[in-house]
């Protein structure tokens, strides 16, 4: 069995390179015990290095390019996690949606076109706190995602982005709370809740499993995180992120991931 890890690129993992990598790396290190042949390649030079005789690609990537990539080997035979259709699901523009139709509690946010002239900020209130984000992938830098309260400052971010080449955007309403940053593996096999401060109610902490695990479910995912605000026993998700850095959980989140692997290899050749 062989295993191809394919590093985010760098353009996608600002100030993250060696954790984004090194959580890679602990996986392949786990499934090395478990008698895979391992190699590893940038998203960068995925064509120079493309191993079509893989069973199993990690795939951290984010770039269009890397993506059609792994549909094709996902075409062949191989198994991809996350696939490339659910690493396209987490770019802002499908996210937001896609967590809509899945009725995952997320506070309300409305995509925008910003070709045209004047785009329209319907189905959210725009008279308190938002959040303007690049509306394609998450946040390069921290001009990505700035909050405002007024609305003459909603269209100065608008235009900042346009003039940065940026085409959509996606505003959503600001929500007040405790910050908790989650990890996960689906199939049940890790949840890691880690507040900004203090501790979860034990009720808390389940109802924020339930919605990621129902999240990642939507999204495709088979690795995932991501940002929730929790306020007494109420949950809101305000992001989502396939394959983040683990890196406050990294050792328990490898060893999970490596055995998500393998059963998903075993049900596959039992299919």
């Amino acid at each position: 069995m062989r295993v191809l890890g394919i590093y985010r690129e760098s353009q996608f993992s600002p100030g993250k390179v060696d954790a984004d990598a090194a959580i890679l790396d602990a996986v392949l290190a786990a499934l090395r015990e478990k008698k895979l042949e391992s190699s590893t390649v940038m998203a960068e030079r995925i064509d120079s290095h493309f191993d079509a005789k893989a069973n199993l690609v990690l795939a951290m990537c984010q770039g269009e390019h890397a993506l059609e990539r792994l549909a094709h080997l996902e075409k062949t035979g191989a198994l991809v996690i996350n696939s490339a259709l659910a690493i396209r699901n987490c770019y802002r523009d499908l996210m937001g949606a896609g967590l809509t139709r899945a009725g995952i509690p997320a506070p309300r946010g409305v995509l925008l076109d910003l070709s045209r002239p004047e785009p329209r900020l319907e189905g959210i209130d725009a008279t308190h706190e938002l959040y303007v984000k690049r509306g394609d992938l998450h946040a390069l830098g921290p001009e990505d995602v700035q909050r405002v309260d007024r609305l003459a400052d909603i269209y100065a971010v608008l235009a900042a982005f346009v003039q940065r080449g940026i085409r959509k955007a996606y505003v959503q309403e600001a929500v007040s709370g405790l910050l908790v940053k989650f990890y996960g593996v689906s199939g049940g096999e890790y949840f890691a809740a880690l507040p900004e401060t203090g501790q979860l109610s034990f009720q808390a902490e389940q109802s924020l499993r339930q919605a990621a695990e129902r999240a990642a479910a939507a999204l495709g995912l088979e690795v995932w995180g991501g940002d929730a605000i929790v306020q007494d026993n109420s949950i809101m998700l305000v992001d989502f992120n396939d394959w983040p850095s683990f890196s406050r959980v990294r050792v328990e989140a490898a060893r999970a991931i490596a055995r998500r692997c393998m059963l998903l290899l075993r049900r596959r050749d039992q299919s």
